[in-house]
């Protein structure tokens, strides 16, 4: 077991960092999750909104910092992710702790149905969720990356099992496939490799 498998095990972001792992889902796009976008009989999580804090102008110039959960950017980040069957029994835990949660916190819990909220049902912040996975990556003896590259992870995972780049593309929900290729082109000459490799069966066939 890794060290980080060790610190994750007591981790109450267990659950969402191995969500983030497994579907490639951008962390706006994780924190607006509802437990309404998971179907577990199926193993498939509807992507359909993402959540950002900003700045509203008020009507006396003044600003207030809000929480806005909104429909993502453009048309092809709304899709349909299959979850890996190994994190459905995670999910299912997950979902079980924050009953448990919701009725210690008792009227104090503000029921959004979030799958990934506070200990209040409130949504994560942002800078609240990057400190703590900060000192995660710290416990674990990590050197520190952007919550970001949980999603390059599960990309670059996709690509070393063979996966075509149109597929890649549409469970990343980029907009166009040249985005795909030219944020993982470290990646394209190992498959380069490996599709040249195949041809050696030919080869052999002539050989003989």
């Amino acid at each position: 077991m890794s060290q980080l498998e060790k610190v994750l095990r007591t981790s109450r972001l267990k659950c969402l960092i191995l969500t983030a792992l497994t579907t490639g889902l951008r962390q706006g796009e994780l924190l607006a999750l509802t437990w309404d976008d998971i179907d577990l009989d199926k193993g498939e999580i509807s992507v359909n909104k993402s959540i950002k804090r900003v700045n509203i102008i008020k009507s006396d110039d003044s600003k207030e910092n809000k929480i806005l959960i909104q429909p993502p950017k453009t048309i092809n980040s709304n899709r349909v992710v299959p979850i890996p069957s190994e994190l459905i029994p995670i999910l299912k835990q997950h979902h079980l702790k924050q009953k448990l949660e919701k009725i210690k916190a008792g009227e104090e819990y503000e029921d959004k149905n979030l799958v990934f909220p506070t200990a209040l049902g409130k949504p994560i912040d942002a800078k609240n969720l990057f400190r703590s996975y900060k000192n995660l990556l710290i416990k674990a003896g990590i050197e520190h990356k952007k919550f970001h590259c949980l999603r390059h992870t599960y990309a670059t995972k996709l690509f070393e099992a063979g996966t075509p780049l149109k597929t890649v593309q549409a469970l990343l929900g980029h907009s166009n496939i040249k985005t795909t290729a030219d944020i993982y082109t470290h990646v394209m000459p190992k498959q380069k490799i490996d599709a040249a490799e195949k041809l050696n069966s030919i080869l052999r066939l002539k050989s003989n």
